[in-house]
């Protein structure tokens, strides 16, 4: 009987026509969910902060972003999301691989509900799917690896799901926008039978876009959970993503300045050839990002006869397969010479270099990988007293199991391989690409970790927070010769490597008010190098003296600690605002210092950086139905470090990190129509984002122009049914926020709009 239940309500979600026949059937014993508060000063515990109070009384920074704050924006990934969140800049490359600077530093951890995606970590390259089944993102800012192990150092961002509900819920939205852009949502939850409750949800969406990219986001999520007994809870989820995406290497820019053939400059350095389109890519049709991966979890929480312990067991599996062709690299047509078309040169040393700037030449780049995780945390918490200090404490072990081949070093031919395309009217399709693959990579990592952290109520106004954590980190390394997928090497030689590292977190908070509290924090972070002695590369160290590699292991891990002091204020709806300043330190960063004379490769620990500053968040609502979401980052990241070297001075030293502007902002405005008004159940509101100018390149010589752009939202409420119109970048800026390989700038969206019709019950 309780799935009949379940497959009735799964089916009625797939076929939208009847979700209305099925809401008027359920309305008898059906609620309406309250809306989701959202915002920086969350009231209730959050998962990525691992403590059993609210963030309004946490020593830690976190901000949350719930379900109607991601609706009222209109955005439908991460990256548009962030970009109104403090202390995180999105960077969305290549068409489809969304990376983030947090705080500074673009080392992060990703969560899919406590579920690390190591596809950051190993190759930046790792794709988010949209937020359709998304009930909050929480980003917890700083070094964090006591919490969530290795290269947590800007900060840990949090994918929270929605979960099952008693009640029976059902959602649904349509929308369309510019650029042939659409959206289709559904979901529902409910009761299955007593002690089983469901949750599910669909969502595709895509579209031609505002560069020809003709994206298709296609997700799928279902979760369970059974209330076994008053002691035992299982919960068990399976998503599924299969997306598509139009690869993006931008428009390439001129690397000096150009001058005409009278003398006069005609770009300078950094410009985009104004002949082109900020619509036009010059993309191969060979070009693809393909995503597919399945996410299994299975969560089990056990309390003892004493309710104040409980165990909880977190176990996941998670398989991804990526497949990436691109025309990465995009040059214009060079000679030493004057030719036909090449009327224009730039300065290379004391010698001229002509160049033609209506022509471009592409070359492709591509890889294939899978991954394959397995991780198991489990944790013991409970809660104890020591004369009059109360204690939260928590007990865990976590292990992450990875495989990860990689097919790379492609071997390019067939007619359009090397083709050449115009700027202004390009002929995309020149014939086929052949890439077989020539290596195959294969990692195979494993972490064990063991912490323990205590949460101290030390009185009524003060409390504090400890906690330890010992990683053990082991790596194997293995490089084979294929040819397309086929295997040609039969003996191949396992490079191995390992780290341990101990890491910690100190806070305490005093709570001068019920409104007001001040907290200071200290915590650290490490993350593995995975770098191998390979022939062809000469090595230095962090005293700038070449090293001599014993083993597999070149490099210390990278680490570094970071100081906090904050403040969360609360005087209920009326005002909320967190304040944050840091400071943190990078040491024993690796860095590329050119060739030698004999074309040795060179790399360097040599680095090292910091970043300090300042986050704001401000929540108001001055009068009843008016609200201000508000928050300002201020963000002073530099190379602080940059041993000289005989093969490399310290040219980087004093220099800004790149992706990371010195200010950030954004700001919104709403007012909802009162009940007893005429127009009651509209919205609207306006907000602004922007940033200060940003480096795109480790020298510092090359940026992008700060900006700030307003959009606009209007909403209309009846009944169960929503009417909403976005309009983002309405005065049609031209500005850009993404470089590939510091060579491309990707244009941001121009003026767009999206209007979307939704169902809840």
């Amino acid at each position: 009987m309780c799935f009949n239940k379940f497959a009735a309500a799964f089916f009625a979600v797939a076929a939208m026509p009847c979700v209305e026949t099925m809401a008027q059937d359920m309305s008898k014993d059906t609620f309406k969910l309250a809306e989701l508060e959202v915002v920086a000063n969350y009231r209730k515990p959050s998962a990525v902060s691992k403590l059993p109070v609210a963030i309004i009384k946490s020593p830690l920074s976190v901000s949350v972003s719930g379900t109607e704050r991601i609706k009222d924006l209109g955005v439908t990934n991460m990256v548009g999301l962030t970009r109104n969140m403090t202390g995180i800049r999105p960077n969305n490359t290549y068409g489809g691989f969304q990376t983030y600077t947090v705080r500074g530093f673009s080392d992060f951890v990703l969560l899919n509900d406590g579920i690390r995606d190591e596809r950051h970590n190993l190759w930046a390259s790792a794709p988010n799917t949209n937020l359709a089944s998304i009930e909050r993102v929480e980003v917890l800012k700083g070094a964090a690896s006591v919490m969530f192990g290795h290269s947590a150092l800007g900060g840990v961002i949090n994918l929270v799901h929605k979960k099952p509900t008693v009640e029976n819920h059902v959602n649904a939205r349509l929308g369309i926008g510019s650029w042939g852009k659409y959206l289709t949502e559904a979901g529902a939850s409910g009761s299955i039978c007593k002690g089983l409750t469901y949750r599910t949800d669909f969502s595709m969406s895509g579209g031609e876009g505002w560069r020809h990219t003709n994206e298709r986001i296609a997700n799928a999520y279902l979760a369970l959970n059974w209330e076994m007994s008053d002691n035992d809870n299982l919960f068990f989820s399976v998503s599924a993503k299969d997306d598509k995406y139009g690869s993006d290497t931008g428009q390439p820019h001129f690397m000096y300045d150009i001058y005409d053939k009278n003398g006069n400059i005609a770009y300078t350095k950094g410009d985009i050839n104004s002949a082109i389109d900020p619509r036009t890519r010059f993309a191969d049709p060979n070009d693809h990002l393909n995503d597919k991966d399945i996410t299994f979890l299975l969560d089990y929480t056990h309390y003892f006869k004493n309710r104040d312990w409980r165990i909880n067991d977190h176990v996941s599996y998670y398989y991804d397969d990526l497949s990436y062709y691109a025309s990465e690299k995009l040059n214009y047509l060079t000679s030493a010479t004057p030719e036909d078309g090449f009327d224009h040169y730039y300065m290379n040393g004391g010698n001229k270099t002509y160049i033609d700037i209506n022509h471009i030449n592409r070359q492709g780049f591509a890889f294939d990988y899978d991954v394959s995780l397995f991780q198991n945390q489990l944790e013991l918490h409970g809660k104890a007293k020591t004369g009059s200090v109360d204690h939260s404490l928590m007990f865990g072990y976590n292990l992450s199991a990875m495989f990860a081949p990689r097919y790379q070093n492609a071997k390019f031919s067939g007619p359009g391989h090397l083709s050449v395309v115009d700027v202004v009217e390009p002929e995309l399709n020149q014939g086929p690409v052949r890439y077989p693959f020539q290596k195959l990579n294969e990692v195979w990592e494993t972490n064990h970790g063991f912490y323990v952290g205590d949460y101290l109520k030390i009185t009524d106004k003060l409390s504090a927070l400890a906690s330890v954590r010992f990683d053990n980190f082991n790596r194997t390394f293995r490089q084979s010769n294929v040819n397309g997928k086929e295997m040609v090497d039969k003996n191949v030689v396992d490079k191995k490597m390992s780290d341990n590292a101990f890491t910690y977190r100190g806070s305490i908070l005093y709570q001068f008010t019920e409104a007001i509290n001040l907290y200071g924090s200290v915590s650290n972070f490490y993350k593995p190098t995975r770098t191998y002695a390979q022939d062809g590369y000469i090595y230095v160290g962090s005293d700038g003296k070449e090293i001599s590699p014993d083993g597999d292991n070149v490099f210390k891990p990278i680490s570094g600690y970071q100081f906090e002091v904050g403040s969360h204020i609360g005087f209920g709806k009326r005002l909320t605002a967190n304040f944050a300043a840091f400071y943190i330190r990078k040491n024993n960063m690796i860095e590329n210092l050119g060739k030698t004379d004999d074309n040795k490769n060179i790399s360097g620990q040599v680095g090292r950086a910091e970043s300090k500053g300042i986050e704001l968040d401000v929540q108001a609502e001055p009068v009843n139905g008016w609200t201000l979401d508000a928050g300002y980052t201020l963000t002073d990241a530099r190379v602080t470090e940059f041993s000289s070297t005989k093969y490399a001075k310290s040219a980087q030293e004093g220099n800004y990190l790149t992706h990371a502007p010195k200010h950030m902002y954004y700001g919104w405005t709403y007012y909802r129509f009162q009940e007893n008004t005429p127009l009651k159940g509209l919205h609207i509101g306006v907000g602004i984002n922007g940033t200060s100018k940003v480096y795109v390149n480790a020298a510092n010589t090359m940026k992008f122009n700060a900006y700030a752009i307003m959009n606009a939202m209007a909403s209309y409420q009846f009944n169960n049914w929503k009417l909403q119109c976005n309009v983002n970048n309405i005065f049609n800026k031209t500005y850009y926020t993404t470089a590939v390989s510091t060579t491309g700038f990707i244009p941001e969206e121009g003026r767009n709009m999206m209007v979307t019709a939704s169902f809840n019950l």
